[in-house]
Order: structure tokens, then C-alpha cells, then sequence
């Protein structure tokens, strides 16, 4: 990646754009093609005729500042790779910069040839990354049109030909029947398409306009589209208090639909019941639903949420894919789902976790802090929080800043490591002295190489100078066996991936170390932790 690669140095200081060109010269095991522009009109327009594959842009220019030129070069072309230089390192014009889409930001006095060329090729990087999950997304957005509108027209025209053919007079007994077996398997292609449809769009879908929803007009509505299969099955539904949560009302109705109909499909020897129950637990609402069918086997609870996974035979209508729509729309709402047996025995119990919306009397207290708290809330806010993400993924790591620091806005400083054994390392490093800033939380995969997440979650409760700060696990996995040894071993809260805003505030809740703070339309993490305060506890 580095061989060849192009960067345009937009600087009105002579002397800076040669120290620059100078240093990417002396760069170890590079060839850059550097050109130069001293203002931000002539930047602008050198970006556009040779699309560099990086710009290093300088924070004060002449006429129009740094901040005004990124925002032309991103809206003229949107996938450019630009880091920001600056005289004067200021964590203001950092969030400023992070915020207007720059890859990077670094201050002129703390380069080297290493420095630069590193965040040069870490940037190239992480936008070979962002485009292609753009292309992913845009492929995964046709081929969910396809399967919504195209493939649905052949199997129209076969249904509609079978049922003429069905209601012909001179049609054999024997052909009747037959036709009947491809009329069913039709609509089981239907019905597989839709999913599927369904499916694809909420793979491809990363953002979600949680409004407060009540649970009780939710199940009412699941309980109208319900009417036939209760009806039918003489099938009895309960529920206790329902409060509201935050979430897509259409996607919440979906979900419970999809539990609550399994219930009532799959109890087939008695009388299918249904008890809908929820209970807050801090800011989450737990959602049970229990029946009293066959149960499921504790070794195929995780695997029944995954794609086109079945328990059961083609004797039983279904697609395989309800439950991994359900699994998905907790994971948009920053929740979870898994399963259990029922109380008192037989049947199973799913429970899905969602963020309880706020009353105006849990939303008070910010506007009414004492003294005393505005006084300890001003002393905490002064330092962007220091965040170790540990992740083997790039493309989760690539998830991650687009989607919660670009998209959602939540900024902060960002550090990685591949391993949890890189991560130790640096966490060591950090607290044994130096000028750097430590690490005031640590967002932590659980499937590595070489150390997992469990893993480092013994090694810091073992390190004095490391156990105090907090860690959030952050998996794919849902599965409630995760999830209890994650808190025994010392984990502060459990994140699903993609991680969202909404998650970030809601584990943030109890960590008193940490201040997420309105900035505008977006939010910065600021940590409390200096390094005499860390000292002190050592």
C-alpha cells in the first residue's frame, strides 16, 4: 500500500511543506508522489484533478481555515482520506476536526518520518475499508430489491397459471393434487423471499430512530395480526404490566410477533399459552415470553438464532429465519435476546432486553444538580477520554468509526490493539509512566488470537495499577453463558455488536469515572482519570 501512494500537502508555509516532502522522502520502505498547495482553493481544486490517495491539511490557512477546506473536499468527494496538521496540539479543534470527517489529527511539533507515514498508511487504510463496506452495503441494498420486487414476479405468474389450471373441469383428480404440492411450495417461496427481503434490509440497516413505544400497544397490535393462528389454536395469551422502552415501534411489533407465533405454532400437543411479561432493571427493560411447548435443548439455544436454522421438520411451516430477525432487531436497539427454560418446567422463555424509555422524573436530576455535583461535573470535563479498543476485525474496528464516532457522533481518543496480549502491553506501558494519557476505558472482543477477551479480563483483575479501569465487553455473542462469565470475571456491561450510542449511554450509567457530555448534536466522552489519581491508588 505504501508503494506509490500519492498525498497532496495543502500548507501556506513554504518551509512546512518542505519539511513535510522531506520527511515522507525519509520514510522507511515508501516511494510517495507529493504535490503542494499553498491555499485552500488551490488544494481543493489539485484534490479534485489528482484524487490523492491521502491529504495532509493544515488547520490554518489564509482566507478559508482548514476545517471550511475539509468540508469542500469531503462534499467535491466524499471518500477522501484527509489528516489535519496543526501548529498547537488542542483537543477542541480535535473534536472539531474528527467530527468534520477527518481521518486523523496531528500536531506539526510531535512528527517524525515514522509518525507520519504511519497515520499516512493507517488512513489509506481505513478508507480502502469504508469503501468497501459501502460497496458491500450498496450490493446487499440490490440484491434486497431483487429479491423484494423481481423475484417475486415469476412466482406470481406461476401461482396464478396453477390455479387456473387448478380450477379446470377437466383436470384429473390425481393432477389436482398435484398442482396443489406446487401451489404450497410457492407460497413457502413467498413467504422465504419475504424473509429473506426482511432479513437483508436489517443487515444492511445501521441506524434507528428510537422513540418511546408502549409495550402494551405493541402486543395489542401483535395480538390483531395474531387473530386467525389464536383463534384457531384456541391459543391463551396473558400479560402483566408492560411499561414503554425506546425503539421502532414496526421493527418492535415484528419481533414479538415472531416469538409469541412460535409459541402457538410449536405447541402442538395441548393448548398453546402465552404469559407476556417485563420487569425494569436499571435503564434496560427485560421482556419475557414464556409458553408451555416442548422446550429447547440447552446445546441448540444459540444456534437456533442463527440463519435458516431449524429444530424441526418440514411438517412445521417455517423459513428458518424469524428468530435471526428477532436477534438482529434487539441488536439495532442496542439489546439482546437469548432464551431459557420456563418457570415451573416445561416450555421455553425468551427474553429480549431494550432500553426503558425515560420519565420526566428520571430525566430531572441533570437539571438539578446540586453545587457541589456541578462543581465535581466541571473538574471532569477538560480531557477527551482515552478509549483501547481490542479487536482482531478491521472491518469492526472500521464498524465502530463510522458508525458510532462519524455517524452517531460520540467522540473520543481511540487507541487499538489486535490481541489481548497488545493490549496488556500498552495498558502496562501506559501506567508505568511517561506523558501519555491513560486508558480510561476498554471496549474488549471476546474471540482473539493468542489472548482472548476472557482472558484479559483475569490478567487486569490480577494488575493493581490496571483493575480500576473500566472494562465493556463488545461481541457478537448474545449467548447468556458469555454474558454471566463476562460479569463474574469483571466486565462493567455487555455490548453487542455494532456498538451504538444508545448502548455506549446506557453502560456508561454506572461508571462513575466517565462523563458523556452533549457537544451540539453530538457527544463527547471525557474521562475523569489523571494520571496523580491513578498513582495514588497504585
Amino acid at each position: 500500500m505504501a508503494e506509490g501512494s500519492a498525498v497532496l500537502v495543502i500548507d501556506d508555509n513554504i518551509d512546512d511543506r518542505e519539511v513535510y516532502r522531506r520527511m515522507l522522502a525519509r520514510a522507511p520502505g515508501a516511494n510517495y508522489v507529493v504535490y503542494e498547495a499553498e491555499n485552500g482553493d488551490e488544494g481543493i481544486a489539485l484534490n479534485a484533478q489528482k484524487r490523492p490517495d491521502c491529504v495532509l491539511l493544515d488547520y490554518s490557512l489564509p482566507g478559508r481555515d482548514g476545517v471550511g477546506v475539509l468540508e469542500e473536499i469531503l462534499k467535491l468527494d466524499p471518500s477522501a482520506n484527509v489528516i489535519m496538521l496543526t501548529g498547537q496540539g488542542s483537543e477542541t479543534i480535535a473534536v472539531e476536526v474528527m467530527k468534520g470527517g477527518a481521518r486523523d489529527y496531528l500536531t506539526k511539533d510531535t512528527l517524525s518520518p515514522e509518525t507520519l507515514h504511519r497515520c499516512i498508511q493507517s488512513a489509506i487504510m481505513h478508507g480502502d475499508l469504508a469503501a468497501k463496506l459501502e460497496q458491500k452495503q450498496q450490493s446487499l441494498e440490490i440484491f434486497t430489491r431483487a429479491m423484494a420486487h423481481d423475484l417475486k414476479e415469476p412466482l406470481r405468474t406461476i401461482k396464478s397459471f396453477s390455479r387456473l389450471l387448478q380450477a379446470s373441469p377437466s383436470l384429473a383428480h390425481d393432477d389436482h393434487d398435484l398442482l396443489g404440492y406446487v401451489l404450497s411450495a410457492a407460497d413457502h417461496m413467498e413467504e422465504l423471499i419475504v424473509k429473506v427481503s426482511g432479513f437483508s434490509k436489517l443487515e444492511a440497516s445501521g441506524d434507528l430512530e428510537a422513540k418511546p413505544v408502549s409495550l402494551s400497544a405493541i402486543v395489542d397490535q401483535v395480538e390483531r395480526n395474531l387473530r386467525e393462528q389464536i383463534s384457531s389454536r384456541g391459543a391463551e395469551i396473558e400479560r402483566g404490566p408492560l411499561p414503554q422502552v425506546m425503539g421502532d415501534g414496526t421493527l418492535l411489533v415484528q419481533m414479538l410477533q415472531n416469538i409469541i407465533s412460535n409459541a402457538i405454532k410449536y405447541c402442538e400437543d395441548e393448548v398453546p399459552r402465552v404469559r407476556i411479561s417485563a420487569q425494569g432493571e436499571g435503564m434496560l427493560c427485560r421482556i419475557a415470553v414464556s409458553d408451555n411447548g416442548p422446550g429447547i435443548a440447552r446445546d441448540h439455544r444459540e444456534l437456533i438464532f442463527q440463519p435458516f436454522k431449524r429444530l424441526v421438520g418440514r411438517g412445521i411451516e417455517g423459513t428458518g429465519l424469524g428468530l435471526a430477525i428477532c436477534r438482529r432487531i434487539a441488536q439495532l436497539h442496542g439489546g439482546a435476546i437469548w432464551c431459557e427454560d420456563a418457570d415451573g418446567g416445561g416450555g421455553t422463555t425468551f427474553i429480549m432486553e431494550l432500553p426503558l424509555a425515560l420519565s420526566e422524573a428520571d430525566k430531572a436530576p441533570a437539571d438539578a444538580a446540586s453545587p457541589r455535583q456541578e462543581e465535581q461535573r466541571a473538574d471532569r470535563i477538560g480531557r477527551v477520554a482515552e478509549v483501547l479498543l481490542v479487536e482482531d476485525s478491521p472491518a469492526d474496528v472500521q464498524l465502530l468509526k463510522i458508525k458510532l464516532m462519524k455517524r452517531e457522533k460520540v467522540t473520543f481518543n481511540l487507541h487499538l490493539a489486535s490481541n489481548g496480549l497488545e493490549a496488556m502491553r500498552l495498558l502496562q506501558e501506559r501506567a508505568t509512566g511517561g506523558h501519555d494519557p491513560l486508558i480510561d476505558l476498554i471496549l474488549l472482543d471476546i474471540n482473539m488470537p493468542i489472548m482472548d477477551g476472557f482472558e484479559v479480563l483475569e490478567a487486569l483483575s490480577r494488575d493493581a495499577r490496571l483493575k480500576t479501569i473500566p472494562a465493556f465487553i463488545l461481541s457478537t455473542s448474545s449467548d447468556e453463558d458469555d454474558m454471566e462469565r463476562a460479569r463474574r470475571l469483571g466486565a462493567r456491561a455487555y455490548m453487542i455488536k455494532p456498538p451504538t450510542r444508545q448502548q455506549l449511554e446506557l453502560a456508561l450509567r454506572d461508571v462513575q469515572t466517565l462523563d458523556l457530555q452533549p457537544c451540539g448534536d453530538a457527544l463527547i466522552l471525557y474521562g475523569e482519570q489523571t494520571r496523580h489519581q491513578a498513582n495514588a491508588t497504585i
